[in-house]
């Protein structure tokens, strides 16, 4: 029986669900199939009650998408996790304001014990992000609120996204009322990507929602555990529905595969654990996995009066420090890396525009050197650290939004604001959209257009176009000149603090070190030259080759090329250890595990890994039991 069958089914019992769904499997189409299932059989039943069937989406993107194939149904309400959560609980304040209580004592608690364990200057510098006695002041604040931010301040009633899951699983758990009500409100609620919900998201639902209201409430999961690539999302769902006694949800499977060719689908198999998927299309691929050998290799540690190896920590301790042998082969990586894309060129595959191939890198600052945007990564990065994707990548940043618009959170939509956009139109010799763009973002045609300004919009823009081949600076000052597009605020306020310094000096060290920190920023990013904004607008804008493999899922290529190095971050992922089934750290197998089946499944016709890491024997023979031994390559057989 078919899996749209099955939940068919199960939908007509009463009986909740998770439906485990293979990379390429139509997954979503069946989420849709089963929405308009419930339009057509529940209708009635759901129109007379006054209720609404709920999708519940992981982001806008698939929120928007959902939305668009059901044409705006309006007897389906389709939302984020954190919207339908907040939705749920924001009216309870009374009850919400015991339990962020509860929250911040637990979590301040938690500080008070890392604090005890600090010494010195980490001690000094420890700050708090939770206020004790809470409870004392919660009476001050008017509302708990969240505005989609990733802020929180509890002593304001502010929410960051994290606490909106805990938060409602808590309330979940101790308000049966607020259950019963959201029960009364949404009898049917189908929750997509389950495997990136939260644990607590997850118990909410299924713990308290479901098991409070058996008979008039549906739960349907779908998503694929093998895609989870986060540590904040549960996984898999199997102690819901593995133990016949304890069972709360049925099993469903769909084990087809639309997408690759019957060669990535079997490797697919050969790794993956709970689904054997059955390709279907006659589409001829291929399977390659290329390693490199460095020479010198690095020499073990040897002892001189046994000759046996020495360990440390459990493993071969080597002359050569890591760190010593990642700078030494760093070369060598490079040039290996060149090596295999040539010869993809050669071999048909195609990297220019709107490429059908992609390149999957792991680290977003691996993308950036790659994709020639490496410069101003870079000084994202010494200014905000690990907030450089939030910053940068999702341009947060107001200096980045001018050159580069954004995207719109809320639609999901690209906001054409920025320098690059206006180039764009210029080029593409849409003029109806530079009219547009200069009337309404700029000052240069006072609001309405004149053709006798034709000319001089002409040449100003030419001599835009030849400004970019310069710097940053030198952009942004002929923009604010030639009154192109109005500085924004946020930019006049920034400009302001990093003059204060000169203007009204401060003995606050505090205050002198942030504004510092942002002049230094200022000041490298303008210096930058413009050729790095244009080829981060490439990458933004899908014009590049290059992906992480995070950002990939959900995506097809017609070939993929998945470039393996264990030098950035060890800690999350390590795929030498996962192929030579090393780890000692479970959930950074899991993670690697999980990253790698969706990097490999992205692949319609041709898949190429390339292992820049070091991989040793074990690794490279259990890499030959899922590639099988003629399709593992050593790089020099590979190009030759």
């Amino acid at each position: 029986m078919k899996a749209i069958e099955q939940i068919k089914q199960h939908i007509e019992n009463k009986k909740s669900f998770v439906l485990e769904a293979g990379a390429g499997s139509g997954k979503t189409y069946t989420l849709i199939e089963t929405l308009n299932f419930l339009i057509q059989e529940k209708r009635k039943e759901i129109e007379n009650n006054n209720q609404k069937i709920i999708c519940i989406t992981y982001t806008n993107v698939a929120k928007n998408e959902i939305i668009k194939r059901l044409e705006n149904n309006p007897l389906v309400l389709v939302s984020t996790i954190h919207e339908f959560l907040w939705s749920c609980i924001k009216s309870f304040q009374k009850q919400l304001k015991i339990e962020l209580c509860k929250l911040n004592e637990l979590r301040f608690n938690e500080e008070e014990q890392k604090k005890a364990e600090l010494t010195g200057a980490k001690l000094r510098d420890f700050k708090h992000k939770y206020i004790p006695h809470l409870r004392e002041r919660i009476q001050d604040i008017k509302s708990v609120y969240y505005d989609d931010t990733a802020f929180r301040d509890f002593e304001k009633g502010l929410l960051h996204h994290d606490d909106i899951t805990i938060l409602s699983k808590m309330m979940f758990e101790n308000y049966a009322l607020l259950t019963s009500i959201i029960t009364q409100k949404f009898p049917f609620i189908l929750i997509d990507e389950y495997q990136d919900t939260a644990n607590e998201v997850a118990e909410a639902l299924i713990e308290f929602l479901l098991e409070r209201n058996k008979q008039r409430i549906l739960l349907g999961f779908y998503g694929d555990s093998h895609q989870k690539i986060y540590d904040s999302g549960v996984g898999d769902l199997e102690k819901y529905y593995l133990n016949e006694e304890t069972k709360k949800i049925e099993l469903v499977k769909k084990e087809e595969n639309y997408r690759s060719s019957k060669e990535v689908v079997r490797l697919l198999n050969n790794f993956r654990t709970n689904i054997e998927q059955k390709e279907q299309n006659d589409i001829n691929g291929s399977v390659k996995f290329v390693y490199c050998q460095y020479n010198p290799p690095r020499t073990p540690k040897i002892n001189k009066k046994t000759g046996e190896l020495l360990f440390k920590n459990g493993k071969i301790d080597f002359e050569e420090k890591v760190t010593d042998y990642e700078s030494r082969i760093e070369q060598p990586k490079n040039e290996n890396y060149d090596k295999v894309i040539e010869k993809l060129d050669i071999n048909g595959w195609n990297y220019e525009g709107e490429s059908p191939d992609k390149i999957l890198v792991l680290a977003n600052s691996r993308v950036a050197k790659r994709a020639n945007f490496g410069e101003i990564f870079q000084v994202y990065s010494s200014r905000n650290s690990l907030n450089v994707k939030e910053q940068l990548l999702d341009r947060n940043n107001s200096l980045i939004k001018f050159f580069t618009g954004y995207i719109d959170k809320k639609t999901s939509v690209e906001k054409e604001v920025g320098i690059e956009h206006l180039i764009q139109f210029w080029e593409s010799n849409n003029y109806n959209e530079v009219i547009r763009f200069l009337k309404k973002y700029g000052t240069l045609l006072n609001g309405e257009f004149k053709h006798n300004k034709k000319i001089e919009i002409k040449d100003i823009l030419e001599e835009l176009n030849e400004k970019r081949s310069m710097t940053v600076k030198d952009v942004f000052q002929y923009v604010i000149n030639k009154k192109i597009i109005k500085i924004p605020d946020s930019i006049v306020k920034l400009q302001e603090r990093i003059n204060t310094l000169d203007i009204n000096p401060t003995d606050d060290v505090e205050l002198k070190e942030r504004i510092e920190r942002d002049k230094r920023f200022f000041d490298s990013f303008m210096n930058l030259p413009y050729s790095q904004i244009i080829n981060f607008f490439k990458h933004i804008q899908n014009q590049s080759v290059f992906s992480t493999k995070h950002g990939t899922k959900g995506d097809e290529f017609r070939n993929v090329l998945t470039v393996i190095d264990d030098t950035e971050w060890k800690g999350e992922y390590n795929f030498e250890n996962f192929f030579n089934d090393s780890d000692d750290k479970p959930e950074r197998k899991l993670r690697t595990r999980n990253l790698f089946y969706v990097e490999c499944s992205r692949a319609k016709e041709n898949l190429v890994v390339l292992a820049l890491s070091d991989m040793n024997d074990n690794a490279i023979a259990n890499v030959k039991k899922w590639f099988g031994d003629k399709n593992v390559l050593t790089i020099e057989d590979f190009i030759n």
